[in-house]
């Protein structure tokens, strides 16, 4: 953990660098730029997305044994975090935003759905949340909340900043959004997977990942 927690500071820093000293599009370093597509930090976002969602679904194949019901919702938990992993690079959010058009005035109108669906998915998850103890559940809440505070909030109000600035990606208000954005999204993950980690040693599970053994 101690690895990842470095990594993401490192990297978030370096983007917070390049706008405090209000780098050019030219002069700027794009692979160390939180909002572009193909940069360490959206590598660093896929990367521990993925590792959260396949030890969410070694958790979910070790548990089956004890549980089948907490077992399937912690591959279904997996199942979501691989998909916010192929987000990362395939962006399918921005897809949806353009075929809702704009809806509500949002720049960014996936948030709406999105948000529907997180209220869904913590409903159908209350069950599970009460199974795996409430300090876990706890911790796993407020890693959601920070998350989304980034992934729909954040991304909501930078659609609308960007919007008053004409689609200028350089300015002031909107990087700073965006870096907040990108800070809480991986703050987020990073506090799931130490709930998910403290889950495991509380319930005597191996701590290395062994599929199906």
């Amino acid at each position: 953990m101690g690895i990842i927690c470095t990594l993401w500071a490192v990297l978030l820093g370096g983007s917070f660098f390049q706008d405090a000293i209000a780098l050019s599009a030219d002069a700027r370093v794009w692979l160390l730029d939180v909002d572009a597509e193909r940069s360490f930090y959206t590598w660093f976002s896929q990367t521990i997305l993925a590792l959260t969602g396949l030890m969410l679904v070694d958790t979910g194949s070790k548990m089956f044994s004890r549980s089948r019901r907490i077992a399937l919702q912690f591959l279904l938990l997996g199942a979501v975090f691989f998909l916010l992993s192929a987000d990362e690079g395939l962006s399918f959010h921005e897809i949806l935003s353009a075929k809702i058009g704009g809806m509500g005035g949002l720049h960014f109108a996936w948030v709406i759905p999105a948000a529907i669906l997180c209220l869904v998915g913590l409903v159908v998850l209350v069950p599970f949340l009460r199974a795996i103890g409430p300090k876990v559940a706890s911790m796993m809440l407020v890693a959601a909340g920070i998350f989304l505070s980034g992934a729909l909030g954040m991304e909501a109000i930078g659609g609308e900043v960007l919007s008053a600035n004409d689609g200028d990606i350089l300015a002031r208000p909107y990087r700073l959004l965006v870096n907040i954005e990108e800070g809480a999204e991986g703050l987020g993950v990073i506090l799931f997977l130490f709930a998910l980690i403290r889950y495991r040693g509380e319930a005597g599970l191996a701590p290395g990942i062994s599929l199906f053994r």
